[in-house]
């Protein structure tokens, strides 16, 4: 009795061991993969402007995109084998989970259980290569592979990093209601994400401005006292904190030469500027600009990975602006040591001026210390105190109160210089003649009109009327014209009676 009873619970275990058993075998025995299978997988680098869409799904397959995705060179794709950790995580959840968190464990840097093959940048049309990747590892388990951006091009701004590709084998191709078939998939196609940001630069203020167009060219007609408000708007790196993909990030304003800062003044966000290793950033003024580095071990600069941050700054026209040019305000960033991303310029500006030549009316002799104020309805101009080193008054401010106006004054070549008047008419009123020989000017009879393009051939002639010479009627001067004719008068006489002598011999 014992011994059957014996004989039942062998039988039982070994039916167990074999119901155990079978589905393993089975499943060996059902995997036609062979071992030394190799699969190419190709990485399509693509980035969208702002718009990407927020998910996709990849099919493995080649895919197409509306026009809205371009190629995007330059990325650098670095692949690594996370297969025993894979295997480690599916023990104990499903094949998705271990996906997600395997993902979720490189989003900042690759893992340290993942072993790196190799990196591969993209190029042609934003393609990364891995060919001839092994299906099975040499245990005859499936591989897992990672692949992960390591690297972003330094001439475009990655607001967005492609997100972490897990690709756990064996792929199958899809059929067209995107199930999997019995296929193998040999050349599988996948296509990771970046998304920029456009960096602008805005002129916010243009609207205080009369706008003007020549031919087709518009621009904004200002003074050379006039305040013009910029605000930069530019995104950071997505990967900003990692110092082997960014290790310097700089801004830059380039204006023309006839515009400048006001004050040195720039506002960065809410960064701090500071030297060296401290602050968020520090700051040099170039040629009217100013190039901003940027800090990249500040705390407050990686918190700005993939954001925007707005400088925002004031310019003038300079004393030596030239009236006849536009003046344009660029920017730039640049990463690394990479071409500088140029940003679109804002509306430009462009001002006026006008050129005199004080003369006298008869002669035409050019005249020096005549004065005179610029007068505009009822407003007077105020300029700068000293002309710039082209001999020109510099336009600064008008003034209601005719006591305040400039006396503008002719040089010794008779010449009068004003820049930095908007386009208009005016009026030149003359307050004091070069002497006292010569009429007063009346009030508004001396007008202009300023025209921007215009100031190099404009070349107005003022001129003075010399007050009349009356008759002397005294004075030394007489006696002698007196003296000098009697005396004409007797040589003619005493030669006429000595001709007349010896006429009668």
């Amino acid at each position: 009795m014992k011994k059957e009873k014996l004989l039942k619970i062998v039988m039982t275990l070994l039916l167990a061991l074999i119901a155990i058993v079978a589905p393993i075998s089975s499943a060996f025995a059902d995997d036609t993969i062979d071992d030394s299978t190799k699969v190419n997988v190709t990485l399509n680098k693509l980035i969208w402007n702002d718009n990407a869409p927020t998910d996709f799904q990849n099919t493995g397959a080649k895919m197409n995109f509306d026009g809205s995705a371009k190629p995007l060179n330059g990325s650098e794709f670095t692949l690594y084998d996370v297969t025993s950790q894979y295997y480690n995580y599916i023990a104990n959840k499903s094949q998705q989970a271990a996906i997600s968190q395997i993902q979720a464990e490189a989003s900042q840097v690759a893992p340290n259980y993942a072993t790196k093959i190799k990196s591969v940048t993209t190029a042609g049309q934003g393609q990364a290569l891995f060919n001839d990747l092994s299906v099975k590892n040499k245990s005859g388990k499936y591989n897992v592979y990672l692949f992960l951006e390591t690297k972003t091009p330094d001439n475009i701004t990655v607001t967005k990093l492609s997100a972490p590709i897990v690709l756990a084998m064996p792929i199958y191709t899809l059929d067209k209601q995107q199930q999997p078939t019995d296929t193998l998939n040999q050349d599988i196609q996948l296509y990771p994400k970046n998304v920029t940001s456009k960096d602008t630069k805005e002129f916010t203020n243009v609207g205080s401005f009369s706008k003007v167009t020549v031919g087709d060219q518009s621009f904004a007609n200002v003074t050379t006292g006039d305040v013009l408000n910029y605000t930069l708007t530019v995104n950071i790196p997505a990967n900003i904190g990692d110092a082997n993909a960014v290790n310097k990030y700089s801004i830059f304003d380039k204006p023309s030469d006839g515009l400048a800062l006001v004050n040195n003044a720039v506002t960065v966000g809410r960064l701090t500027a500071g030297n060296g290793t401290s602050g968020d950033y520090d700051i040099a003024y170039v040629n009217g600009g100013f190039t901003v580095n940027i800090h990249l071990n500040s705390d407050n600069v990686k918190a700005l990975a993939g954001k925007k941050i707005q400088l925002t700054y004031n310019m003038k026209l300079t004393a030596d602006v030239n009236p006849d040019n536009l003046q344009s305000n660029t920017a730039s960033v640049q990463i690394n040591t990479g071409t500088e991303q140029q940003i679109t310029p804002p509306t430009p500006v462009g001002t006026g001026g006008y050129k005199f030549t004080k003369k006298d009316a008869q002669t035409g002799e050019v005249l020096q210390n005549a004065k005179f104020v610029v007068k505009q309805d009822s407003n007077f101009a105020i300029f700068e105190d000293a002309k710039n080193t082209k001999g020109e008054y510099i336009f600064k401010e008008w003034t209601t109160d005719k006591e305040k106006a400039t006396n503008i004054v002719s040089d010794n070549s008779g010449s009068i210089k004003v820049i930095g008047l908007t386009n208009g008419k005016y009026v030149l009123n003359e307050t004091k003649t070069p002497s006292a020989n010569y009429v007063l000017l009346k009030d508004g009879t001396i007008t202009f009109t300023v025209v921007h393009g215009k100031y190099v051939t404009s070349n107005l002639d003022v001129k003075n009327t010399p007050k009349g010479l009356l008759p002397s009627t005294g004075g030394a001067g007489i006696y002698a014209f007196i003296i000098i004719g009697a005396a004409m008068m007797i040589g003619a006489y005493i030669w006429f009676k000595k001709s007349r002598q010896q006429a009668e011999v």
